[in-house]
């Protein structure tokens, strides 16, 4: 796969990805793009014969750069304040405190736990995680696979593109090689194929069905885990349960967790390496420990001690004592260690042999040098025949023909038997090529050669072999690729290869403004990373009358937040200015002038630096009302005195009342008697009038005392009968006592005639007119009458006697007689009664049997018809009166 251009506008330029395809499931360019762009260059050309037109395009591209620029400002200025903002540092610090807490217990561990913290990290903080195949982002919630070696974390999809191309380019590779046949003639077969794929990072080789399949969280117990905030990115949640390695038989106790497992944090009891010291409690991870002892043991050399600080028995180093040794043929001596004793010094022997006549031609040794070598049995130099002969004497050739295998491996050497090595094979042969184009007669030591270039595309699939005579094993590809990386800056320096190139490895310095801090970071991810945290002051001079220190930075400089401190020239008091610095602030203000041309326009935001004027002075000065009645805090720049609006309330002249204008200006303000522009009182008296006396006074408004009401009154006595007339202070004045005015009321309504009340036993009172219930209502002495029960006896006495005594008589035998008589006769009354009812209840049936009865048909006479008429009325009117009776009776018993 390689890259292809694409055509895209300048203005919304979008980065190639190499793994997308086209509609038309090729690499090439998208045929409506191509298009759309050919429209576009068409409408362009037609443009330009219109000059109206022309101009109202120019304007309308005029106002869709001025609105793009707009959004790229507004976008950079929300990236900087983001990027610049504290919250990340806060959270990086806070997530350096977690992994502190969490990896606590794993101190002096090595370098996984190392590896651990720096994976947990980059999860932990935003946009750390990067894919090296796209480039992009690895989100919280994106599907990844982790490599087993390397623990770099990968797209999921990105991943099996990646090792689906890689298995199926070198399958494609292993289809376009062929066997040859070599410079003997042999053929040599195409090498097996070799499937497996490899890790984009550390190249870590992954067989076929290692090829991941499913999202599976870190420790792999969970397919697709759950995006879950309070848990790391695609982990499980479980505990991690991994083998730690080396297996030293625990587990990882972490929750599921990106990178290596950590050591082993568990504790074990051992002792030292030298097994000297007790045993100790230290961590499984360091598996030893060393104590201060050293070793006793003898060395290699067998003579000294070790002498080293505790450590294996089976790790003393050589010995580094030093003596002078002989060499192993005991030439020479020099000074080595004591572990190198045994040291050749790479002379030749020079002994001779027992025959005396050769020397040994071995390098330094020691023992005895062996027999002599020429003095064994010997073949002449094709070796063709044998013979024993003295080591003096020389074995010559045979005169036979050497028949030695020249280095072809097919001829042999037609030279007579020589000593040496056999020379060239000089037949003529006919020979193929290396591309099998051609045969020719050549000597068969050379490899014939001849002028035709392969064009068979190699493995980059884009430049031909081109080299002549080619075995159809075509080497890779000798070209650089040279494509501009993604980084931009950079070009791939890799040899031509298939597929989007490898992220660039080059670093780049990121610079803070001051270009005092600075850091190194991948090629291409300058933006990414944004502004750096430099430390150092900031050089820009301060735009207010303020130093205004702070940290260099991206961007504008901080608005200046110290108190202004200068004199407040608004409200030209004394007090300094207490608002926060306003000597250049931005102001953003909207083009006035403006006029839209379609309802996508918007009027231009104009940004300025401007020096604004000092803010009304907030200083709490004490202020007092024009009247002087309550003094208050108020703010400096409204401090000037004004109405409270309370009353005046300063006495007036009058002594009674006090001014009722709303406060006013006064020239005392601490006097409290009536002022030139207090309001007169114009009411008149108000003093209470004596009880009972109605009349007001007449007088204006005056101290009292009133004078004494002169008004005539008149009332009537105390009986009601004759008219009394007073003045009204005579009657109702102040100056007597209650008893005095009460006994002088009583003197004045009593008219002197008698009382016409009376007393409680009826009779009229004796007094003369006076007040209230008539006196001694007991001395009444008037003629009453008193009887017994029956009624039958009386009497006339006084009545204070009657009610002394009891107002009835006892009865006596006159009584009884007369109660007796009373009896009888109402005896006989009732049966005169019922005998009466009797008759009429006879005289009732007699007629109903008359009128109801069988009828006998006679003539009556008509006053007996006559009278049966009337009795019939009144029985009617007697009937319907008892009904009604009746009726009345029953409806005043169920009422009460």
């Amino acid at each position: 796969m390689s890259h292809r251009n694409r055509p895209h506008n300048k203005s919304n330029a979008q980065p190639v990805n190499p793994w997308h395809k086209n509609s038309t499931g090729s690499d090439g360019p998208n045929p409506k793009q191509s298009r759309a762009v050919a429209t576009t260059n068409a409408g362009k050309k037609s443009s330009h014969t219109n000059s109206g037109g022309d101009s109202f395009l120019k304007q309308s591209e005029e106002k869709f750069h001025q609105a793009h620029r707009k959004h790229v400002e507004s976008a950079k200025k929300y990236t900087q304040q983001y990027e610049s903002s504290e919250d990340e540092d806060e959270g990086g610090s806070s997530s350096q405190d977690i992994l502190g807490s969490v990896l606590k217990n794993y101190a002096g561990a090595g370098m996984d736990i190392g590896k651990t913290q720096e994976y947990l990290q980059n999860l932990l903080e935003s946009r750390s995680a990067v894919c090296l195949i796209c480039i992009g982002t690895v989100k919280r919630a994106d599907s990844i696979w982790s490599c087993q070696s390397c623990y770099t974390f990968f797209h999921l999809l990105c991943i099996q593109r990646w090792a689906n191309d890689s298995i199926s380019l070198k399958r494609i590779s292993h289809e376009q090689q062929e066997g040859y046949y070599n410079n003997m003639g042999e053929y040599v077969p195409k090498p097996a194929l070799s499937v497996h794929w490899d890790c984009p990072k550390c190249r870590k080789e992954y067989e076929p069905v290692d090829i991941p399949r499913h999202y599976d969280c870190f420790c792999g117990k969970e397919q697709n885990p759950q995006n879950h905030l309070w848990l790391i990115p695609h982990s499980c949640g479980e505990t991690c349960m991994k083998r730690l390695v080396p297996n030293c038989g625990h587990s990882c106790v972490l929750l599921c967790h990106p990178g290596p497992c950590p050591p082993c944090p568990q504790t074990i009891s051992v002792s030292c390496k030298c097994g000297q010291s007790a045993k100790k409690t230290i961590r499984c991870s360091q598996r030893s420990w060393t104590c201060l002892k050293t070793c006793k043991q003898k060395r290699n050399c067998g003579i000294h001690e070790c002498g080293e600080v505790c450590h294996s028995t089976e790790e003393c180093p050589p010995c580094k004592s030093r003596s002078k040794q002989k060499c192993l043929c005991g030439a020479k001596t020099k000074e080595v260690n004591c572990s190198e004793s045994r040291w050749q010094c790479g002379k030749v022997c020079g002994k001779m042999y027992a025959c005396g006549l050769h020397q040994c031609a071995q390098g330094c040794h020691e023992n005895d040098c062996g027999e002599c070598p020429m003095g064994m049995p010997r073949t002449c130099p094709c070796g063709k025949t044998s013979s024993v002969a003295a080591c003096s004497e020389d074995i010559g050739t045979c005169g036979d023909t050497c028949q030695k295998f020249l280095d072809c491996g097919e001829h042999r050497c037609s030279e007579r038997c020589h000593p040496g090595k056999c020379g060239q094979c000089m037949e003529i042969v006919k020979k193929p090529c290396r591309c099998g184009n051609m045969t020719k007669e050549v000597a068969c030591h050379k490899q014939l050669i001849c002028e035709t270039k392969c064009k068979t595309i190699r493995s980059c699939n884009k430049h031909p072999c081109n080299r002549k005579c080619c075995d159809g094993q075509c080497p890779p590809c000798d070209k650089i690729c040279g494509k501009t990386l993604p980084c931009g800056k950079h070009k791939c320096t890799s040899m031509c290869h298939q597929g989007p190139c490898y992220p660039c490895n080059q670093k780049a310095t990121v610079k803070c403004r001051c270009a005092g801090t600075t850091l190194e970071v991948p090629c291409g991810r300058e933006k990414k990373v944004g502004s750096i945290k430099c430390r150092l002051p900031c050089r820009i001079s301060s735009k207010c009358h303020h130093t205004n220190p702070h940290h260099c930075h991206q961007g504008d400089c901080p608005p200046c937040q110290q108190i202004c401190g200068l004199k407040n020239d608004t409200t030209k008091c004394e007090h300094p200015c207490e608002a926060k610095c306003h000597d250049a602030v931005k102001v953003v203000t909207k083009d006035k002038n403006f006029k839209p041309v379609g309802p996508w326009d918007t009027p231009m935001e104009i940004v300025e630096i401007k020096q604004l004027p000092h803010p009304q002075c907030e200083v709490k000065v004490p202020v007092t009302c024009i009247g002087g009645h309550e003094t208050s805090l108020w703010p400096c720049y409204n401090s000037k005195p004004t109405s409270c609006g309370r009353e005046c309330g300063r006495a007036l002249r009058c002594g009674v009342h006090t001014c009722p204008k709303q406060c006013h200006v006064v020239k005392n303000l601490n006097s409290t008697e009536e002022e030139p522009k207090c309001q007169s009182c114009t009411a008149g008296c108000v003093i209470p009038r004596p009880n009972g006396c109605i009349h007001p006074c007449k007088r204006p408004c005056h101290p009292p005392p009133c004078n004494p009401c002169q008004a005539p009154t008149k009332t009537t006595c105390h009986c009601g009968l004759t008219q009394i007339f007073y003045k009204c202070h005579e009657f109702y004045s102040n100056g007597k006592s209650e008893d005095e005015l009460k006994l002088f009321r009583e003197q004045v309504l009593s008219c002197g005639q008698k009382c016409i009340k009376n007393f409680p036993c009826g009779h009229r009172c004796n007094s003369t007119c006076h007040s209230g219930d008539c006196p001694n209502p007991e001395s009444c002495n008037k003629k009453v009458k008193i009887t017994c029960e029956c009624r039958t006896r009386k009497m006339e006495v006084n009545c204070n006697a009657a009610r002394m005594k009891s107002k009835l008589l006892e009865c006596d035998d006159n009584c009884e007689k007369a109660k007796h008589n009373r009896n009888q006769e109402r005896n006989d009354k009732e049966r005169l009664q019922r005998e009466h009812e009797e008759a009429e209840n006879q005289r009732a049936l007699e007629e109903y049997e008359k009128k109801f009865g069988p009828k006998k048909y006679r003539e009556r006479k008509r006053a007996q018809v006559e009278e049966t008429k009337e009795t019939d009325y009144l029985l009617y009117a007697l009937v319907s009166g008892g009904i009604l009776m009746v009726a009345v009776v029953v409806y005043f018993v169920l009422a009460n």
